[in-house]
């Protein structure tokens, strides 16, 4: 049949300008990109080599204020020949293991500090998982303040999200002592495992309150990023604060630190809480301090020594965790760990907080030890050594 006068014959779809493919093709990709969660490929495309000391790298950030008054006090008097052997050992044992910086406390006053790398005591570190002891910290303040009844209050008293499903008969307890039988989904390899969207995506509120329980609460010791992610949610609610601005009140000013930075999901979005806390190796030797000394720094009573106490009470179902601190070494047969201690401590007190990559905070609170250290991923590291080395030169001097 003869086509129409005027009348355009359409080119075929296949044939179109490349232009035109080109810019379908882009349109797909925006829509993909902003359905999947734009920040979280940013995120996970430009991830540092380096994650502990990249900390400008963590955007946004919300500030922390601090008061940093007073400077910690430095030990001007000599050490025993043994002990002053023993800092040097544990010096270049920190030194040969990529650290960054490493800060040892005795009574009270400095007696080794050192950095690496180019850092110094101005360097502000990603502290990992030693963030969650913060959180421990502040949910026993949010306790003696009455903003949280007990920790046996159910979690959805402050979570109608969980009030109609299998999670409404977990309690703080539960979270706070790692068995709250929430999914665990640890893997870094799949871009859908829980830890990969905690970490990486822009709602952090959404994705841990949609983790589901795969045990019934209670039956089960499980170290899960998840549940210091839940608390802190808990503890925004039940105080009206934003996370950031709970920790400066409650925590950082009264210690007299510095400026610190938790990374924020979003803009104005929700703290990682499990992670992602940044300060300086001075300042986390104050939260050590604190820790040592029951709760009190600078003869100022900040968290009840009670909940401290409280804190280091092991586990019911795992005896060498507390309430989000480490009270006992982690060897061979007794947990899972990246980088295990070969021997006990010598010291029973000891305690620790522990974070991704070895970042440490030990407490000695019989030999009125603090001990830190920061830096990237050793090749071999044995837990036991430093806090082993002092202790065993203090008790033979």
């Amino acid at each position: 049949m003869p086509l129409l006068s005027g009348s355009v014959i359409p080119m075929p779809f296949y044939s179109r300008p490349k232009r035109l493919w080109l810019f379908i093709i882009a349109i797909a990709c925006a829509l993909v990109i902003i359905l999947v969660d734009w920040r979280f490929i940013v995120r996970a495309v430009t991830y540092p080599d380096q994650p502990i000391m990249a900390v400008d790298w963590y955007q946004p950030q919300a500030l922390v204020a601090g008061q940093p008054l007073d400077p910690l006090p430095i030990s001007e008097s000599s050490q025993s020949p043994q002990f002053e052997e023993a800092l040097q050992q544990i010096s270049r044992y920190a030194a040969e293991r990529n650290s960054t910086g490493l800060l040892v406390m005795h009574r009270g006053k400095i007696v080794l500090e050192q950095y690496w790398q180019g850092y110094d005591e101005t360097s502000a570190f990603n502290a990992m998982s030693m963030s969650k002891s913060i959180v421990g910290v502040l949910i026993g303040q949010a306790i003696a303040e009455g903003f949280i009844t007990s920790l046996d209050d159910p979690a959805a008293q402050y979570l109608p999200e969980w009030r109609q499903d299998d999670r409404a008969t977990m309690t703080l307890r539960d979270l706070i002592d790692m068995q709250s039988g929430l999914r665990n989904e640890r893997s870094t390899t799949s871009v859908t495992s829980d830890l990969v969207q905690l970490y990486m995506g822009s709602d952090i509120e959404k994705t841990a309150l949609n983790i589901p329980l795969v045990n019934a609460p209670g039956e089960a010791f499980s170290y899960n990023n998840v549940n210091s992610q839940v608390l802190a949610i808990v503890l925004q609610r039940a105080t009206g604060m934003s996370y950031a601005d709970y920790l400066s009140s409650r925590l950082w000013q009264p210690l007299r630190a510095g400026n610190a930075g938790v990374w924020l999901d979003r803009p104005n979005g929700s703290a990682k809480t499990f992670c992602c806390l940044f300060a300086t190796v001075r300042d986390w030797a104050r939260v050590g301090q604190m820790l040592l000394s029951q709760g009190r720094f600078n003869d100022i009573q900040i968290v009840p020594a009670e909940w401290i106490q409280d804190m280091l009470i092991p586990s019911p179902l795992e005896d060498t965790f507390g309430k989000h601190i480490w009270v006992k070494a982690r060897i061979p047969g007794l947990a899972n760990v990246e980088q295990a201690a070969t021997v006990p401590y010598l010291a029973g007190d000891t305690f620790y907080l522990d974070g991704r990559d070895l970042q440490r905070v030990f407490i000695v609170p019989s030999q009125s030890l603090v001990i830190v250290r920061a830096g990237e991923h050793p090749p071999t590291w044995d837990d036991s050594v430093i806090p082993n080395t002092l202790v065993k030169a203090l008790t033979n001097s």
